[in-house]
Protein backbone atom coordinates (compact mmCIF):
# COMPACT_ATOMS: atom_id res chain seq x y z
CA UNK A 1 0.00 0.00 0.00
CA UNK A 2 1.34 3.70 -0.26
CA UNK A 3 1.05 6.12 2.35
CA UNK A 4 -1.59 9.03 1.38
CA UNK A 5 -0.05 11.75 2.75
CA UNK A 6 3.77 11.57 1.26
CA UNK A 7 2.68 8.88 -1.64
CA UNK A 8 5.59 6.74 -0.46
CA UNK A 9 5.34 2.26 -0.84
CA UNK A 10 4.98 1.29 2.93
CA UNK A 11 4.02 -1.73 4.73
CA UNK A 12 0.40 -3.18 5.31
CA UNK A 13 -0.52 -3.40 9.17
CA UNK A 14 1.04 -0.25 9.96
CA UNK A 15 -0.92 2.71 11.62
CA UNK A 16 1.02 5.18 10.68
CA UNK A 17 3.37 6.21 7.87
CA UNK A 18 7.01 4.97 8.70
CA UNK A 19 8.59 7.75 6.59
CA UNK A 20 6.47 10.82 6.95
CA UNK A 21 4.44 10.10 10.31
CA UNK A 22 1.07 10.75 9.18
CA UNK A 23 -2.09 8.37 10.01
CA UNK A 24 -3.03 6.04 7.37
CA UNK A 25 -6.51 5.80 5.96
CA UNK A 26 -8.52 2.12 6.93
CA UNK A 27 -9.70 2.14 3.24
CA UNK A 28 -7.31 0.84 1.00
CA UNK A 29 -9.46 1.37 -2.07
CA UNK A 30 -8.63 5.21 -1.95
CA UNK A 31 -7.01 6.84 -4.79
CA UNK A 32 -3.63 7.39 -4.15
CA UNK A 33 -2.42 11.04 -4.30
CA UNK A 34 -2.73 12.99 -7.24
CA UNK A 35 -5.17 9.89 -8.92
CA UNK A 36 -8.36 9.15 -9.40
CA UNK A 37 -10.68 6.52 -9.68
CA UNK A 38 -11.21 5.71 -13.40
CA UNK A 39 -14.47 5.87 -14.59
CA UNK A 40 -15.11 2.07 -14.67
CA UNK A 41 -14.48 2.18 -10.94
CA UNK A 42 -16.07 5.32 -9.82
CA UNK A 43 -19.00 4.72 -7.40
CA UNK A 44 -21.45 6.78 -9.80
CA UNK A 45 -20.53 4.51 -13.58
CA UNK A 46 -19.41 1.65 -11.82
CA UNK A 47 -19.38 -1.51 -13.91
CA UNK A 48 -22.17 0.52 -16.05
CA UNK A 49 -21.80 0.46 -20.04
CA UNK A 50 -20.99 4.56 -19.03
CA UNK A 51 -18.36 3.81 -17.17
CA UNK A 52 -17.07 1.24 -19.88
CA UNK A 53 -17.18 3.84 -23.19
CA UNK A 54 -15.87 6.33 -21.00
CA UNK A 55 -12.67 4.61 -19.97
CA UNK A 56 -12.22 2.66 -23.54
CA UNK A 57 -12.35 6.22 -24.99
CA UNK A 58 -9.75 7.62 -22.05
CA UNK A 59 -7.32 4.73 -22.59
CA UNK A 60 -7.37 4.04 -26.32
CA UNK A 61 -7.61 7.99 -27.39
CA UNK A 62 -5.79 10.14 -24.34
CA UNK A 63 -3.79 7.67 -22.93
CA UNK A 64 -1.29 9.61 -21.00
CA UNK A 65 -3.59 11.98 -19.41
CA UNK A 66 -5.72 8.69 -18.67
CA UNK A 67 -3.19 6.67 -16.88
CA UNK A 68 -1.51 10.15 -15.77
CA UNK A 69 -4.41 10.35 -12.95
CA UNK A 70 -5.36 6.51 -12.68
CA UNK A 71 -5.52 4.83 -9.72
CA UNK A 72 -2.59 2.93 -9.14
CA UNK A 73 -4.05 0.55 -5.95
CA UNK A 74 -7.55 -0.18 -5.14
CA UNK A 75 -7.76 -3.89 -5.79
CA UNK A 76 -7.60 -5.87 -9.12
CA UNK A 77 -10.99 -6.92 -9.76
CA UNK A 78 -12.34 -3.79 -11.43
CA UNK A 79 -9.58 -3.61 -14.22
CA UNK A 80 -9.79 -7.41 -14.31
CA UNK A 81 -13.11 -7.33 -14.88
CA UNK A 82 -13.23 -4.97 -17.65
CA UNK A 83 -10.41 -6.22 -19.47
CA UNK A 84 -12.51 -9.65 -19.70
CA UNK A 85 -15.81 -7.69 -20.66
CA UNK A 86 -13.77 -5.70 -23.84
CA UNK A 87 -11.30 -8.93 -24.79
CA UNK A 88 -14.55 -11.49 -24.78
CA UNK A 89 -16.90 -8.83 -26.79
CA UNK A 90 -13.92 -8.18 -28.95
CA UNK A 91 -12.53 -12.01 -29.34
CA UNK A 92 -16.57 -13.00 -30.16
CA UNK A 93 -16.83 -10.65 -32.89
CA UNK A 94 -13.74 -11.44 -34.17
CA UNK A 95 -14.87 -15.34 -34.37
CA UNK A 96 -17.62 -13.72 -35.85
CA UNK A 97 -16.02 -12.80 -38.95
CA UNK A 98 -13.95 -15.45 -39.26
CA UNK A 99 -17.06 -17.50 -39.70
CA UNK A 100 -18.51 -15.47 -41.98
CA UNK A 101 -15.81 -14.93 -44.24
CA UNK A 102 -14.92 -18.24 -44.11
CA UNK A 103 -16.75 -19.12 -47.68
CA UNK A 104 -15.31 -16.35 -48.79
CA UNK A 105 -11.81 -16.56 -48.19
CA UNK A 106 -11.42 -20.11 -48.68
CA UNK A 107 -11.84 -19.58 -52.56
CA UNK A 108 -8.64 -17.90 -52.03
CA UNK A 109 -6.76 -20.74 -50.35
CA UNK A 110 -5.21 -24.10 -51.69
CA UNK A 111 -7.28 -26.30 -50.93
CA UNK A 112 -5.18 -29.12 -49.96
CA UNK A 113 -5.95 -31.21 -46.56
CA UNK A 114 -7.63 -28.62 -43.85
CA UNK A 115 -7.46 -25.05 -43.61
CA UNK A 116 -6.47 -23.30 -40.67
CA UNK A 117 -9.86 -21.36 -41.15
CA UNK A 118 -11.51 -24.70 -40.57
CA UNK A 119 -10.74 -24.68 -37.02
CA UNK A 120 -13.74 -22.01 -36.48
CA UNK A 121 -16.14 -24.58 -37.88
CA UNK A 122 -18.70 -26.44 -35.63
CA UNK A 123 -17.13 -27.75 -32.53
CA UNK A 124 -13.86 -25.57 -32.97
CA UNK A 125 -15.78 -22.43 -32.64
CA UNK A 126 -17.37 -23.44 -28.96
CA UNK A 127 -13.65 -24.55 -27.96
CA UNK A 128 -12.74 -21.21 -28.82
CA UNK A 129 -15.35 -19.20 -27.01
CA UNK A 130 -14.95 -21.49 -23.88
CA UNK A 131 -10.97 -21.15 -23.54
CA UNK A 132 -10.55 -17.59 -24.52
CA UNK A 133 -12.05 -16.10 -21.12
CA UNK A 134 -9.24 -18.62 -19.46
CA UNK A 135 -6.58 -17.59 -21.51
CA UNK A 136 -7.19 -13.68 -21.06
CA UNK A 137 -7.18 -14.26 -17.53
CA UNK A 138 -3.52 -16.26 -17.12
CA UNK A 139 -2.20 -13.66 -20.31
CA UNK A 140 -3.31 -10.92 -17.55
CA UNK A 141 -1.00 -12.11 -14.91
CA UNK A 142 1.66 -13.14 -17.09
CA UNK A 143 2.12 -10.34 -19.20
CA UNK A 144 1.90 -8.27 -15.99
CA UNK A 145 4.61 -10.24 -14.77
CA UNK A 146 7.06 -9.90 -17.16
CA UNK A 147 6.59 -6.03 -17.59
CA UNK A 148 6.64 -5.56 -14.26
CA UNK A 149 10.37 -7.90 -13.71
CA UNK A 150 11.73 -5.84 -16.56
CA UNK A 151 11.04 -2.69 -15.03
CA UNK A 152 12.62 -3.67 -11.74
CA UNK A 153 15.38 -4.36 -13.48
CA UNK A 154 16.09 -1.37 -14.98
CA UNK A 155 14.62 0.33 -11.75
CA UNK A 156 11.37 1.53 -13.22
CA UNK A 157 8.74 0.63 -11.00
CA UNK A 158 8.34 3.26 -8.67
CA UNK A 159 5.05 1.84 -7.57
CA UNK A 160 3.84 -2.22 -6.80
CA UNK A 161 2.78 -5.06 -8.95
CA UNK A 162 -1.08 -3.53 -8.97
CA UNK A 163 -0.22 -0.65 -11.05
CA UNK A 164 1.41 -2.67 -14.24
CA UNK A 165 -1.72 -4.73 -13.66
CA UNK A 166 -3.90 -1.79 -13.92
CA UNK A 167 -1.74 -1.09 -16.83
CA UNK A 168 -1.74 -4.09 -18.61
CA UNK A 169 -5.62 -4.68 -18.01
CA UNK A 170 -6.53 -0.89 -19.55
CA UNK A 171 -4.42 -1.04 -22.47
CA UNK A 172 -6.06 -4.39 -23.62
CA UNK A 173 -9.04 -2.21 -24.20
CA UNK A 174 -7.07 -1.80 -27.65
CA UNK A 175 -8.61 -5.16 -28.31
CA UNK A 176 -12.14 -3.57 -29.43
CA UNK A 177 -9.69 -3.30 -32.80
CA UNK A 178 -10.46 -6.84 -33.19
CA UNK A 179 -14.03 -5.76 -34.54
CA UNK A 180 -12.51 -4.14 -37.24
CA UNK A 181 -12.50 -7.32 -40.10
CA UNK A 182 -9.14 -7.94 -41.70
CA UNK A 183 -6.91 -5.42 -40.67
CA UNK A 184 -8.12 -5.52 -36.95
CA UNK A 185 -5.79 -7.96 -35.45
CA UNK A 186 -2.70 -5.97 -36.75
CA UNK A 187 -4.17 -2.39 -35.26
CA UNK A 188 -5.02 -3.97 -32.00
CA UNK A 189 -1.35 -5.52 -31.10
CA UNK A 190 -0.06 -2.16 -32.25
CA UNK A 191 -2.00 0.33 -30.35
CA UNK A 192 -1.91 -2.27 -27.48
CA UNK A 193 2.14 -2.07 -27.52
CA UNK A 194 1.62 1.68 -27.54
CA UNK A 195 -0.98 2.34 -24.93
CA UNK A 196 0.96 0.07 -22.54
CA UNK A 197 4.37 2.15 -23.00
CA UNK A 198 2.68 4.85 -22.25
CA UNK A 199 0.51 3.35 -19.40
CA UNK A 200 3.88 2.13 -17.84
CA UNK A 201 5.37 5.67 -18.47
CA UNK A 202 2.71 7.53 -16.62
CA UNK A 203 1.51 4.87 -13.82
CA UNK A 204 5.08 3.98 -12.47
CA UNK A 205 6.45 8.15 -13.19
CA UNK A 206 9.32 6.14 -15.41
CA UNK A 207 10.94 7.34 -18.33
CA UNK A 208 9.50 6.54 -21.99
CA UNK A 209 12.82 4.54 -22.74
CA UNK A 210 12.29 2.11 -19.38
CA UNK A 211 8.96 1.87 -20.25
CA UNK A 212 9.54 1.10 -23.94
CA UNK A 213 12.46 -2.00 -22.93
CA UNK A 214 9.77 -3.30 -20.55
CA UNK A 215 7.03 -3.36 -23.62
CA UNK A 216 9.72 -4.48 -26.38
CA UNK A 217 12.39 -6.32 -24.91
CA UNK A 218 9.98 -9.80 -25.07
CA UNK A 219 8.39 -9.37 -27.94
CA UNK A 220 12.36 -8.38 -29.74
CA UNK A 221 13.56 -11.73 -27.72
CA UNK A 222 10.59 -13.90 -29.40
CA UNK A 223 11.12 -12.53 -32.75
CA UNK A 224 15.16 -13.26 -32.47
CA UNK A 225 14.05 -16.65 -31.14
CA UNK A 226 11.73 -17.52 -34.09
CA UNK A 227 14.21 -16.16 -36.61
CA UNK A 228 17.12 -18.09 -35.00
CA UNK A 229 14.37 -21.44 -35.48
CA UNK A 230 13.89 -20.85 -39.20
CA UNK A 231 17.61 -20.04 -39.50
CA UNK A 232 18.34 -23.61 -37.91
CA UNK A 233 15.70 -25.17 -40.04
CA UNK A 234 16.97 -23.85 -43.47
CA UNK A 235 20.56 -24.61 -42.53
CA UNK A 236 19.52 -28.32 -41.81
CA UNK A 237 17.97 -28.59 -45.04
CA UNK A 238 20.90 -26.99 -46.72
CA UNK A 239 23.13 -29.58 -45.28
CA UNK A 240 21.02 -32.49 -45.88
CA UNK A 241 21.10 -31.39 -49.31
CA UNK A 242 24.74 -31.19 -49.02
CA UNK A 243 25.32 -34.71 -48.08
CA UNK A 244 23.00 -36.37 -50.76
CA UNK A 245 24.83 -38.47 -52.87
CA UNK A 246 24.87 -37.44 -56.63
CA UNK A 247 23.19 -39.26 -58.76
CA UNK A 248 24.89 -39.71 -62.84
CA UNK A 249 22.03 -38.00 -65.30
CA UNK A 250 20.78 -40.83 -67.23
Amino acid sequence: MFCPHCGKEISEGHAFCQFCGGTLAADASAPSPGRAKTAWEDPSTRWTVKGLISSLKGSLFAPAGYFRIMNVTGGITDPLLYALITGMVSWMIYYFWIIVLHDPLSSYIPQKGSSGLDVFQGSGIVAAAILTPFILIASLFIWSGILHLLLMMVRGAKNGFEATFRVVSYSSGASVFLMVPFCGAIIASLWTIVIAIIGLKEAHRTTGGKASFAVLFPLIMFCAVVMLFFLLVLGTVAASFGTMPHQPWK
